[in-house]
C-alpha cells in the first residue's frame, strides 16, 4: 500500500477481469478499499488447486488432460484478447484446476494484475496508464516470458501469452520448465534470447512426432512466425497430438473449433 503504482495495478486487475466474462477466467465481483485504507478484491470462490500444485503431485500429464487445460485456457485468452487485454504473467500458479458442474476438469485463468491494455482505460491519452505500462514492461515470471518481454519492448501483445502457454504445455508433458532457471534471471533471459529450443520428445518419446513441430512454431523467436491467435494455437495443438481430431462446427458459445473424438 506504500506504492501507488502497485495499488493502481491492484485495481487494474479488477477492471481487467470485470471486462471479460468467461467460464475460463476467475470472476472478480467487487473491489474497493477497507475503511482503514487497504485495497481489496472480492473473487469467485474456487474449489480445487493451481496447476502448479497439481504439477507437484503429477509429474507427467497425459494428452487428454493437457489438451483440456490448454484449450480451456485458450478460450479464456480468446475472450481477454478480444477485449484488448494481455495477461502477461501466465504461469502454472495462475491457472486454477477445478471441476465443472458435471465433474469434468475446468481450468480458469487467475491474476490479471500485470495485464496490459492496448488502449487507455479512460480514453484520454492516460499518462498514468503509459507509466504503468512502461514500468511493467519487463514484469512477468522469467521462465515463461517471451523474447519481446525479456527485451523490455513496449509493444508486447497477446502473442506473449501464447508463448507462455506453450511453455506450460511443455512443462505439463515433461515435468520440467523449458529453460533452466537455477542460475538466476540473467541466465534465464540469455536462454530465452538465444539458446536452442529443447526437444520435448527427448523426455516424452511417447508423444507424436508432430508435437515437436507444433512446439517449435509456438516458441519461434520471430513473433510473426508463431501462432497468431489463441484459437489457432489450440486447434493446431489438438491436431498435433491427435491427427484424427474432428472439427466441431456447432459454434456453441462462439467457441467452435477442434476437439478430440
Amino acid at each position: 500500500t506504500t506504492s501507488m503504482v502497485v495499488v493502481v495495478r491492484f485495481f487494474r486487475e479488477a477492471r481487467a477481469a470485470a471486462a471479460i466474462r468467461s467460464p475460463y477466467i476467475c470472476d472478480v465481483y467487487d473491489s474497493g478499499r477497507l475503511e482503514d485504507g487497504p485495497p481489496f478484491l472480492v473473487l469467485e470462490l474456487l474449489e480445487g488447486e493451481s496447476l502448479y500444485e497439481r504439477m507437484t503431485t503429477v509429474r507427467y500429464f497425459d494428452i487428454p488432460t493437457t489438451i483440456a487445460i490448454a484449450s480451456q485456457v485458450c478460450r479464456g485468452l480468446t475472450k481477454a484478447h478480444a477485449a484488448s487485454i494481455v495477461h502477461r504473467d501466465l504461469k502454472p500458479e495462475n491457472i486454477f484446476i477445478g471441476k465443472d458442474e458435471d465433474g469434468a476438469l475446468l481450468a480458469k485463468i487467475l491474476d490479471f494484475g500485470l495485464a496490459k491494455f492496448y488502449t487507455p482505460l479512460n480514453g484520454s491519452g492516460d499518462v498514468k496508464q503509459s507509466r504503468l505500462t512502461r514500468e511493467g514492461a519487463v514484469f512477468g515470471t522469467p521462465a515463461y516470458m517471451s523474447p519481446e518481454q525479456v527485451r523490455g519492448q513496449g509493444a508486447v501483445d497477446h502473442r506473449a501469452d501464447l508463448w507462455a502457454l506453450a511453455c506450460i504445455v511443455y512443462e505439463c508433458f515433461t515435468g520440467r520448465t523449458v529453460w533452466q532457471t537455477e542460475q538466476g534471471v540473467a541466465m534465464t533471459f540469455a536462454q530465452i534470447a538465444s539458446a536452442p529450443i529443447p526437444d520435448p520428445l527427448v523426455y516424452r518419446p511417447d508423444l507424436p512426432p508432430s508435437f515437436k513441430g507444433w512446439f517449435d512454431k509456438a516458441l519461434d523467436r520471430r513473433i510473426d512466425e508463431r501462432f497468431q491467435t489463441a484459437r489457432k494455437f489450440s486447434d493446431e495443438l489438438i491436431l498435433a497430438l491427435d491427427p484424427s481430431a474432428r472439427v466441431d462446427t456447432s459454434g456453441a458459445s462462439g467457441t467452435s473449433g477442434l476437439y478430440p473424438r
